[in-house]
């Protein structure tokens, strides 16, 4: 029966690999909340409470409540001190620590809205995940491949390159048609192979009917209708699917 208890060296152990979970992953991501962290190390919030509180006085990380004009609401986020990044960063990195004026309220919702759906996908078996910072930065040293930049690309369990765009409001039925071009020539450069819009519920379907009614397209210089295995390469999902279906994908 005492073989069933953890020995002080077996929890140290875990203790020590989930500590390592949350500074890798702060550091790709910049900041999280507990609810995040939670779903990643699959633990209860109450659990994670308690491990980055211990992480704190251990000055690895470091905590921030932002508070959103014109309401009474507020969220507190979790960053990594210069000590935590600088032991999640390999040698030949400088390290990224938590600045808190590098933090916009107005996008703290879309961030940890990919964060979930980042950590969904990792429990399917999605690989080579991009930030959407490192994400930004290789666009910008590759222009000509990255015509149009999505929120993160990752390699899916069928190991397809995937675009994945988090759409959480819709924009203008010109600026899709823009976007679906964009999209044709990175595929066709075999730059990513598919193209995954993940949506809120109400969402989704009149979105995918929106690019299938797009007829014309601006292709390497040309006006061209749009091909038909074209759009078989995007897919539409809702949250609620993604949850459930993205190692489908």
């Amino acid at each position: 029966m005492s073989n069933l208890i953890p020995s002080k060296v077996e929890r140290d152990r875990i203790r020590a690999d989930k500590q390592r979970q949350i500074l890798l992953f702060l550091l790709a991501e910049g900041f999280s909340i507990v609810a995040v962290l939670a779903l990643l190390l699959n633990m209860t919030p109450n659990g994670v409470q308690r491990i980055v509180r211990r992480m704190e006085k251990s000055g690895l990380i470091k905590s921030h409540t932002v508070d959103f004009e014109l309401s009474a609401w507020n969220l507190k986020i979790w960053g990594l001190t210069p000590t935590g990044a600088l032991l999640a960063t390999d040698m030949n990195e400088d390290p990224k620590f938590f600045e808190v004026g590098r933090i916009k309220p107005i996008t703290i919702a879309h961030s940890l809205a990919l964060q979930r759906v980042k950590v969904v996908a990792l429990s399917f078996g999605w690989e080579q995940w991009e930030s959407s910072s490192r994400m930004l930065k290789k666009a910008n040293e590759s222009r000509s491949e990255w015509i149009q930049v999505p929120d993160t690309v990752a390699r899916s369990p069928k190991g397809r390159k995937v675009a994945i765009e988090l759409e959480r409001t819709a924009k203008t039925p010109k600026r899709y048609v823009e976007i679906l071009a964009n999209y044709a020539e990175m595929i066709s450069m075999g730059v990513i192979d598919e193209v995954v819009y993940v949506c809120p519920e109400q969402l989704t379907t009149r979105l995918e009917r929106l690019f299938h009614r797009i007829e014309k397209i601006i292709f390497k210089g040309r006006v061209i209708t749009v091909p038909e295995n074209l759009l078989s390469r995007f897919y539409f999902i809702s949250y609620e699917k993604w949850e459930t279906d993205s190692h489908k994908m």
